[in-house]
């Protein structure tokens, strides 16, 4: 006796049911399977459809039920789930169209609410019975037989795979099988918009197991998905509804990392896709600190990746979390010249206009964290910081806008921060030279006269660290552009400005300091070439007189500063411009201290030309003499 006909002796109200339905039930006696079974239940049911609509069949209720009960002892039968394999396409068919016909039984009197449930237990047994196969066989079945795209659209198996938007350790089977025939589905009815795993995932409201779970289970299936693999969109929109908590003991990077190698995904074409996710953590503040940074060591060698995700986090964060971050990375990673040229390139633009007494404070953190970087790597966190630094004082010391904001007491700070914070702890380089020029030659108003800007130039220069001016060539440091607000006019801001106390105290306060007596010099010298070259017969009468106003025309071998400036005077005025001996005005202090100074030869002059002028004045006073004895014997 078949299957069927026990089922049907025993069914309440067999006297009722129409023929169609009874040969739509038996059905599952036959033998065939495959697409032979599926054309054979395709007729009965068609002819079932056609019964129906011709006669009005009166006992359609009946013929439901029946039909329900036939296909869920189908499914509970040892005997039939052998064939269920080979019999996959017909039973979704036959479901979706009991679905049917209980919409149309539901508008009718004859709806009984027991079949609603019978309905769900239908479904439920249908997906297990699949579930069921897709585990015995590692994912390798069920798979659809069915070519027929009208039919396919008929059972719509993605409306079962939208259905499930809820995921947990009793639903991922199910969930894998009807994504791998939704595929199957799809390729055939769907040619030019295909199911996107994107989708499917994005269907999901609720995860009840972790996305370490959902790719574990995956894998175990992946002969499953040989045809349909989980892409990187579909991997990306995964992390997106199902991302690790943000207390999570491991790094939810490290998790994706590795779960992109499982899945096959390339590490930069993972980073590419992730940006816009990692962006939107940045800003939430969802990611821990560690964790981020962590990150950052990972991707270090890879130039292209490093550069996008640093520049999305130093775009977001406050300065001091991007400081922090540096000295994270400058603790647990290598700082290869990657992650250097991008901590210096993000780290300088940020750090450009911050508060003086923030970057202060930054400093302190490089200099505790020095303590923990290895030895090895200090050239490296101090070639960063060097860079940093050198970018906000370029920033901040020549624009306005910040430099009045800069005490002594600071620029003092920041000269101490810049050479012990170097590679090198050389003053030349160009944060120093600046912080030098602000503390020493940059005046706090341009009202004073040129006496009151050098009296305050030589009080700088006192109070400037001495052990630096003795360890530092001035020449090598002081720049002549840094002298021309202090330039004078000779000899008019002599006569004018610099009166006997004024040059006492220059004379009294240079307290030979190399740097000073340098500047001395260049002032000197520069403010000479600055004079009119066709006054200087005046030039020399003037600064003459001046010597005597002030009291300074005795040579004394410790008068620096005036043997200073008569050196000057007689290489640059005297040498250059004046033809003749005889033609010099008298300027007998001059000349005086001249040939002293060439005695003592203490100080840097040309001998040379000292003796060239002598013996050219020696010889022309002998040529005189010469013409006047020439003169007396002529007479």
């Amino acid at each position: 006796m078949g299957f069927i006909k026990k089922l049907y002796e025993k069914f309440v109200g067999r006297e009722n049911l129409s023929a169609p339905c009874i040969l739509v039930s038996h059905v599952f006696d036959e033998d065939d399977e495959a697409e032979l079974f599926f054309d054979l239940v395709l007729a009965r049911f068609e002819n079932f459809d056609q019964q129906n609509n011709a006669v009005r069949n009166k006992s359609f209720s009946s013929d439901v039920d029946f039909i329900i009960q036939c296909t869920m002892a189908s499914l509970s039968s040892t005997e039939l789930c052998k064939k269920f394999l080979n019999r996959i396409d017909s039973y979704l068919y036959i479901y979706r169209r009991i679905e049917e016909y209980i919409g149309i039984v539901k508008q009718s009197a004859y709806w009984i609410r027991g079949w609603e449930n019978d309905v769900k237990q239908l479904k439920e047994k249908l997906l297990q019975s699949l579930s069921r196969v897709f585990i015995e066989s590692k994912g390798l079945q069920p798979n659809l037989c069915l070519k027929d795209e009208q039919q396919l659209r008929k059972i719509n198996i993605v409306q079962y795979l939208m259905a499930m938007t809820e995921i947990g350790a009793k639903t991922i089977d199910t969930f894998f099988v009807l994504i791998k025939l939704s595929f199957q589905s799809s390729i055939v009815i769907d040619k030019h918009d295909r199911l996107q795993w994107k989708i499917i995932i994005s269907n999901i409201k609720y995860f009840k197991i972790s996305i370490q779970e959902f790719i574990s289970n995956y894998i175990t299936y992946e002969l499953a998905f040989r045809e349909f693999s989980l892409d990187l969109p579909g991997f990306i929109e995964l992390i997106r509804k199902n991302h690790p908590s943000k207390h999570s003991e491991e790094s939810p990077f490290l998790i994706f990392l590795r779960l992109s190698k499982d899945l096959n995904i390339k590490t930069e074409e993972f980073f590419d896709q992730y940006r816009t996710l990692f962006e939107r953590g940045i800003k939430e503040k969802f990611y821990c600190f560690s964790h981020i940074g962590d990150l950052f060591t990972i991707i270090g060698r890879h130039d292209r990746v490093f550069d996008v995700y640093f520049t999305i986090y130093a775009n977001s964060v406050d300065l001091d979390d991007l400081w922090t971050m540096f000295m994270y990375l400058s603790t647990k990673s290598e700082l290869n010249d990657i992650i250097q040229k991008h901590l210096i390139s993000k780290l300088s633009i940020r750090t450009a206009g911050a508060p003086i007494d923030s970057f202060l404070r930054y400093t302190k953190f490089a200099t505790e964290c020095m303590t923990k970087i290895k030895h090895e790597y200090h050239p490296r966190f101090l070639r960063i910081f060097e860079n940093i630094f050198e970018g906000f004082i370029g920033h901040q010391l020549t624009d306005e806008r910040y430099s009045y904001r800069f005490s002594q007491s600071n620029l003092k700070e920041f000269l101490k921060i810049s050479l012990e914070m170097s590679t090198s702890h050389d003053l030349q380089q160009p944060s120093c030279l600046l912080i030098v020029r602000c503390l020493i030659f940059q005046n706090s108003t341009r009202q004073l006269n040129t006496a009151d800007k050098t009296k305050g130039l030589f009080e700088k220069l006192n109070d400037f660290d001495q052990s630096l001016c003795e360890k530092n060539n001035p020449a090598a440091i002081i720049q002549d552009e840094w002298l021309q607000d202090y330039l004078l006019l000779i000899p008019e801001d002599f006569l004018r400005y610099f009166n006997e106390n004024v040059y006492n105290y220059l004379c009294n306060n240079h307290l030979n300091n190399r740097w000073t007596l340098y500047i001395w010099r260049r002032l000197i010298y520069l403010s000479i070439l600055k004079s009119k070259a066709e006054n200087t017969n005046e030039i020399l009468l003037k600064m003459n007189e001046w010597m005597h106003i002030v009291k300074h025309d005795n040579y004394n071998i410790n008068d620096t500063l005036t043997i200073i400036l008569i050196i000057n005077l007689f290489e640059l005025v005297i040498v250059k411009y004046i033809k003749s001996v005889l033609s010099l005005p008298k300027i007998d202090i001059i000349m005086n201290f001249i040939v002293n100074a060439r005695q003592e030869q203490l100080h840097q002059m040309d001998t040379k030309q000292v003796d060239e002028f002598i013996q050219c004045a020696e010889k022309s006073i002998q040529q005189i003499l010469l013409l006047q004895g020439k003169f007396y014997l002529n007479l």
